[in-house]
């Protein structure tokens, strides 16, 4: 059994040295490469003076060296912190100045990056390094391994604290209900600076499947050649990707032939959206899932269980314990709505320098364990799946009645011509503003929603705009609506 990150990598090595481990366009990687090339990474970054506990930043390109760089830092003992090419600098200075690391890798060597007493490497200098197995660092499963950074949406980005342990317990829960399998060609689009792509990364391993890594460039117009190309079974998406994928196999009359499952977290997958993909795409097993930086995953639902349990995120991994409380900590019963509590060996171990965060979220249960309070608004049946409400800061007020944004979104998302939904709570001077992307006037939208919600939940106003922005982690941006929506917009329409 794998105990250290990197044993991951080096026990699938020893099993199918030959196989295709990872690829980007031309570029394969065996397991065994992939192994030798961690090892060359190893002993450079030993060499720059990395040992166990030094934070090592990845400014990571959507390629197998990544992948290399951090279960090389795995065998040093160490701690990676991925961060993507593409985050802006002052994000990028804001990670450096709180995680301090030893040493930056990135695609080459970066000036204005240059901090005191951190050494810059560009990936190809790691290569020189010798491809053989270091002494070992004694290090342990309880050691940490990594920092996953928050995407800072609503404040400065947290590093969430991984140790080796809940890394590897995340991604053997997570597997046990996927089963990923070795025959399998995983597509990823999601950058690996977001934990969903990177664990495809642990997945792959586990499995012993092909992690094919590719970025927006194949992620749009020619997704569904890119899927075929590569002969693609698995495809994780976020919702964004999902409404792209059924627009091109609707436009294009072709669907992806071998693709057999796609699996959805970060913004649900609404049960419209779900329903369409299976009609678009016959045979195909649609996953939903629900989780969070602070503890990976939490619900996975069985395959198409939105068409027994509409709108579940599914039930617990193994081991794994949740349930609501209300704002005095009591636990609810079946039903009722209340805050997200998760509890197993995957919650991680806090905030990284943020003694007083972490209190807040990670709270010691009566069992001498920490226990992982989500700040989410969520309701579990009795049969134990999980239903996603909103989160804290997206449960409004309107005309004195609670509203859940995500309802709303759901609700909006049904609606036919319509795409993508996101609404921007209430402010004091305005109500609540539904966005929506697709083929629909405003008013039709409205006109819609009267007929699936409350009066009191209908926005006061709806506009539909030609796209969103999304984030690095393709997840629809709010904080850039508002300027999407100012009277300079020419895709701006609304009632």
């Amino acid at each position: 059994m794998p105990t250290l990150l990197h044993d991951l990598l080096d026990g699938q090595s020893a099993r199918s040295p030959d196989a295709a481990a990872i690829r980007r366009r031309e570029t394969v990687w065996t397991f065994a490469e992939l192994r030798q090339r961690s090892l060359r990474y190893a002993a450079a970054l030993a060499a720059a003076g990395v040992g166990r506990g030094d934070r090592v930043v990845i400014v990571a390109p959507h390629a197998p060296e990544t992948a290399a760089a951090v279960f090389a830092v795995s065998r040093l003992g160490a701690i990676y912190v991925v961060a993507s090419d593409r985050t802006p600098r002052a994000q990028l200075v804001q990670v450096l100045l709180d995680c301090t690391p030893k040493v930056l890798v990135s695609p080459e060597v970066t000036p204005e990056l240059a901090f005191e007493d951190v050494t810059n490497l560009a990936f190809d200098t790691l290569e020189a390094g010798p491809a053989e197995p270091l002494p070992p660092a004694g290090t342990l499963s309880v050691d940490p391994v990594g920092l996953l950074y928050t995407s800072g949406s609503t404040a400065l980005p947290k590093g969430v604290i991984s140790t080796h342990a809940q890394v590897l317990f995340a991604a053997e829960a997570i597997q046990s209900r996927l089963g990923y399998r070795s025959t399998d060609v995983v597509f990823c689009c999601l950058p690996l600076s977001f934990d969903y792509g990177l664990y495809q990364v642990y997945l792959s391993m586990l499995a012993g499947s092909c992690l094919v890594l590719s970025d927006e460039s194949e992620a749009g117009p020619a997704l569904v050649r890119m899927l075929d190309h590569y002969e693609a079974t698995v495809l994780p998406l976020v919702a964004p990707l999902a409404t792209t994928l059924a627009l091109l196999v609707a436009r294009q009359g072709r669907m992806p032939l071998a693709l057999r499952m796609v699996t959805n977290t970060g913004a649900r997958l609404h049960d419209s959206l779900a329903e369409q993909l299976r009609r678009l795409i016959p045979g195909l097993d649609v996953v939903s899932m629900f989780g969070l930086t602070e503890c990976k995953r939490v619900t996975i639902a069985d395959p198409n269980d939105d068409l027994l349990h509409p709108g579940t995120c599914g039930r617990a991994l193994p081991d794994t314990e949740i349930f609501v409380v209300d704002s005095n900590g009591d636990r609810l019963p079946p039903g009722e709505v209340g805050e997200l509590v998760v509890r197993g060996p995957h919650v991680m171990a806090g905030y990284w320098g943020e003694e007083s965060r972490t209190s807040i979220r990670f709270r010691t249960d009566n069992y001498g364990r920490r226990a992982l309070y989500t700040g989410d608004q969520c309701r579990i049946d009795a049969e134990g799946n999980l239903y996603f409400v909103g989160r804290r800061d997206e449960v409004y007020k309107q005309s004195g009645f609670r509203v859940s944004a995500a309802e709303v979104e759901a609700a909006a998302q049904s609606v036919p011509g319509v795409r993508l939904a996101a609404v921007l709570p209430p402010t004091s001077d305005r109500g609540a503003v539904l966005v929506v992307t697709g083929d629909v006037a405003p008013h039709e939208v409205l006109a819609e929603l009267t007929d699936r919600l409350e009066r009191h939940k209908v926005p006061s106003e709806c506009h539909v705009i030609e796209q969103f922005e999304l984030n690095s982690n393709g997840k629809i941006n709010k904080r850039l609506l508002l300027a999407a929506l100012s009277p300079s917009a020419p895709s701006r329409t609304a009632v």
